[in-house]
C-alpha cells in the first residue's frame, strides 16, 4: 500500500506522524473548493471516522488512516452546475 503512505503524508500536513480531523479537513477544502460547503465537508469527515469506529476529535496513526481509507463504505455525490 505505497499509495497510502504517500497520501498519509499529504494529510498530514505538520509532518507529526499523525493525522487530526483538522488536517482532513484541510486537504478535503482543497481538493472540493467551492463544490462542497464547509458543512458538507465536515459532515463527511465526521461519517468517514464513524464508519471506521473512531471519535471524530481523534488522532489518526497510519494504520488508523489505513484503516478509514480503505474501510469506509460511503460516497458522496456532488451536483456540479455547467454554466
Amino acid at each position: 500500500m505505497v499509495y497510502a503512505q504517500v497520501i498519509f503524508k499529504v494529510y498530514d500536513k505538520n509532518g507529526d506522524g499523525k493525522v487530526t480531523r483538522d488536517e482532513v479537513l484541510s486537504i478535503l477544502r482543497d481538493l472540493s473548493g467551492s463544490f462542497l460547503t464547509d458543512e458538507q465537508r465536515q459532515e463527511a469527515v465526521k461519517r468517514a471516522f464513524e464508519e471506521a469506529g473512531y471519535a471524530e476529535d481523534c488522532v489518526l496513526t497510519y494504520g488508523d488512516f489505513v484503516k478509514i481509507l480503505t474501510g469506509v463504505k460511503f460516497k458522496m455525490v456532488v451536483d456540479v452546475p455547467l454554466d
